[in-house]
Parts: C-alpha cells; structure tokens; sequence
C-alpha cells in the first residue's frame, strides 16, 4: 500500500535550448479553456508544455474525471508534456488507506466539486457512510487504477537544464529539498515569504490576484529580484480568475511573453468610457475582507473596508457574514472602475445593476452597467 504521506519526486530535465516552452497551472477542471489556449497557441510536438499543478478541483461540477482522463492522454500522445502535482491532485491520496474513511466522508461532502464525487456519479454510487467510503474505495482502486498511479507519480519538482525550476507552491532551495512532496505542493505566500531563489523558479497555487494590495490583476508576476514567476491566474479561485500561459521563446533567448484564456462572457465595447482613478487604490482579498456595509443600490453595497476607511461599491453576492466572529466582510473587491475604448474586447465576470464586474488585459474592475447592453 502506498504511503498517505508522498516522498518528493524531482525530475532533472536537458532539453533543446531552442524549442518553445509553455507553462500553465491551476487549470481546476476548466478542460474547454485549457484546450483553447494550447489551440490558439497552436501547441505541438514542437514545444514542451508544462502544468505544474492543480490539475482539477474547485471547478464546475462533473468536471474533474474529464480533466484528469484529458492530461493523462496527452502527456501520454505527445513527447514533451510534463504534468506536475499540485496539492489539490493529492485528493486521491486520501482513499487508498482504509482508515481515512472518515477524512474521505468528510471531504466528499465539504467538496462537492471534487474529482471523487465524479467518481461517485459515474459509478451511480452514494457515498453517505464511512462503510460506503470502504466499498467505494474498493471499486474506484480497480476502476480508476490506471488514473490514480498516473496522478501518483507526476512530478512534485521539474529542473530544466540546471537553470529554470518548477514547482507547484513555492520551494526554499533547490539544494535543501524537503523529504515529503506537501510542503512544496502547499507554501502559501511563497512570493511574498521567499528571499529568493537560486534560480529563475516558476511556480502556481497562490492567486496572483493575492499578492496585490492595490489592484485587481490576474496576470503573472515577474519578480526578476527574487528570480521568481507566480503564474496562478485564479482559474475558478478569485473571481475574475483565468489561466495563464506563460511562453518562453527558447532557452537560448530566455523572452518570456504570456497569453491569459477564461470561461467569461466576451464583449466588445460599442463606445468610449472613462473613469477617474481613485487617489488611494485597494485590492480586498481574503484575510483583510473586513467591511461596514454603508448604503444599497439595487444589486451592490456601497461598503468601507474596515482596515483603511476606504469606500467601494461591491456586488451583494460576494458579501457574507464571517460564522466565527459575526463580521460582515466580502469576497475579491476593489474600488476600481475600468476605463474602456471602443472596440475593446472585455470579459464579463458578472452582469448586475447598476454595475458589472468586467476584465480587461488581465485587470479587473466596475462599470456602469448600461454600457455592456446592446441598444437595439
């Protein structure tokens, strides 16, 4: 049987310094538009392609077996795809050894978007007891076998030609490698936290949306200081979330350029709107969400982040009382309203009134409604 705790595997690559590379990450089940960004980039056996992780979980419902099924037959059809673990593929871990029944209860039902209830749908079973977790976890070993050794043994750490290193969350140093794989698959804050690296490290798992106090961004951040790429756009994560793709023209020129791709409405700007730019800009995310909700006009709040005094409007959805210290405080927000041209091409993350959260080049924001609707 296999351990529960998974010892650290890492992969020492040399590769032709002169083909393309792509790196992409924290897909989260969002299979259609994973395909359509390696279809726009017009992937091939000519490049390599590198998911460093959270291949599945936290997105749409019945969307996880599709996901893991789509990586495993690529990597295994095409030469140079290099799948990596995240902490979220280590879900399977947790239903080899029978007593983990009660964490994989426990589990199955707090994640009901989890590859194991895709599991459970397919095989019209309901998993309700720890005595049908035991049954479940017999037939999904046989079924899935093939799934469940691929995901067991992807790569937790990727070297490429001794300078470029890949890892899911964030990694001290390449030469004090950690005995067990989580504490790389899970390092929160690794950005913010690290003191740099020995070499260009490109890594996913926290948002990049996260690591920004003043505006709302999922694009990738390139910290040529610490030597370090946070890549992870937030697909299904942060609202606004998307994947991206971080392209690396060759090893020998080291350009790097990235492309984002989301599951968003699209829309293209009929006319001109401009905003003014708040003197003092923020960036709410979870851990300083604290708000005092001041006036309601049709669907948004206009609320005060407790920590800086500073106002917003922000949709009504995201707002929610905190169930241990009963504070009212609000998902991803900002107080940002987004200039458009004419003939911009935005996503709209949510259509409401008077206001939309819309994005644009990667940068998310407010605007009045009533320009993002056709006049007939």
């Amino acid at each position: 049987m296999r351990e529960l705790r998974k010892k650290t595997k890492i992969n020492r690559l040399t590769l032709d310094i002169n083909k393309r590379m792509i790196f992409i990450s924290d897909i989260h089940g969002d299979l259609e538009t994973m395909k359509q960004g390696l279809l726009d980039l017009n992937f091939s056996d000519d490049d390599y392609l590198f998911i460093i992780g959270d291949i599945y979980e936290k997105g749409d419902k019945g969307t996880n077996l599709d996901i893991a099924r789509y990586v495993m037959e690529l990597s295994h059809s095409h030469p140079n795809v290099y799948p990596m673990a995240g902490n979220c593929d280590e879900v399977l871990r947790f239903v080899l050894p029978k007593d983990q029944a009660s964490k994989v209860l426990w589990y199955m039902h707090r994640k009901e978007i989890s590859i194991l209830n895709d599991m459970a749908d397919e095989l019209n079973m309901k998993v309700e007891t720890e005595d049908d977790v035991i049954k479940f976890v017999d037939i999904i070993q046989e079924k899935y076998k093939d799934l469940y050794d691929f995901m067991d043994e992807l790569d937790d750490i990727i070297t490429i030609n001794d300078s470029i290193i890949l890892v899911h969350a964030g990694l001290d140093s390449i030469y004090n490698i950690p005995e067990y794989s989580m504490s790389v698959l899970k390092y929160d804050n690794f950005q913010n936290k690290s003191r740099g690296c020995d070499k260009l490290t490109i890594v996913g798992h926290y948002p990049t949306r996260n690591y920004r106090p003043d505006v709302s961004c999922v694009n990738p951040i390139f910290d040529l200081r610490k030597k370090i790429i946070s890549i992870d756009g937030g697909n299904h994560v942060v609202k606004g979330g998307q994947i991206n793709f971080l392209i690396l023209e060759s090893l020998k020129s080291m350009r790097f350029t990235y492309k984002y791709y989301d599951h968003y409405e699209k829309y293209t700007m009929k006319c001109d709107k401009e905003y003014n730019t708040p003197d003092v800009q923020i960036n709410i995310t979870y851990g300083d969400n604290e708000i005092e909700i001041l006036a309601k006009d049709l669907d948004y709040y206009f609320v005060k982040h407790t920590n800086t005094g500073l106002t917003m409007w922000v949709d009504r959805t995201f707002v929610y009382k905190d169930q241990k210290t009963g504070k009212m405080c609000c998902y991803d927000a900002s107080n940002q309203f987004l200039s458009v041209k004419k003939g911009d091409y935005i996503s709209v993350i949510r259509r409401a009134n008077p206001y939309s959260i819309v994005k644009k080049n990667g940068f998310i924001g407010l605007i009045e409604t009533k320009y993002i609707e056709d006049v007939n």
